[in-house]
């Protein structure tokens, strides 16, 4: 059996997630304030747009590995759990970033057994 789970995240979830891992990662990011984040479908790719104190607009790419990593780090850092052992994937799906997280052979539970009525 495989199972396929999708986390959707929000545009402001999605912005701490990249900025969380810039951070984590020590990759120096302008100094200002997020914009806006645009999302690409095919291939998957975010871009942040920081506005810093001059009114200039810098961008910041990060592909879908990138991603990825950002919001596996992001679910890591508020404790919502994730399988290990899974692949997980980045895709834009209604215009939000959904990590997909598949797990390839996942074994069903032994079906229940009955119980003999009481007294009988």
């Amino acid at each position: 059996m495989k199972e396929m789970r999708t986390l959707g995240f929000t545009e402001r979830e999605s912005i701490q997630a990249i900025i969380d891992l810039l951070r984590k990662q020590r990759v120096k990011i302008p100094v200002g304030q997020v914009v806006g984040l645009a999302l690409t479908e095919e291939p998957v790719s975010a871009t942040l747009t920081i506005e810093d104190n001059d009114g200039e607009h810098h961008q910041v790419k990060r592909n879908a590995a990138e991603l990825a990593a950002s919001l596996v780090n992001y679910c890591i850092e508020r404790k919502i759990r994730l399988p290990a052992m899974s692949n997980k994937f980045v895709e834009v799906i209604g215009g939000a970033l959904n990590l997909i997280v598949y797990l390839d052979d996942v074994e069903a539970a032994a079906p229940k057994k009955r119980r003999k009525p009481a007294g009988g």
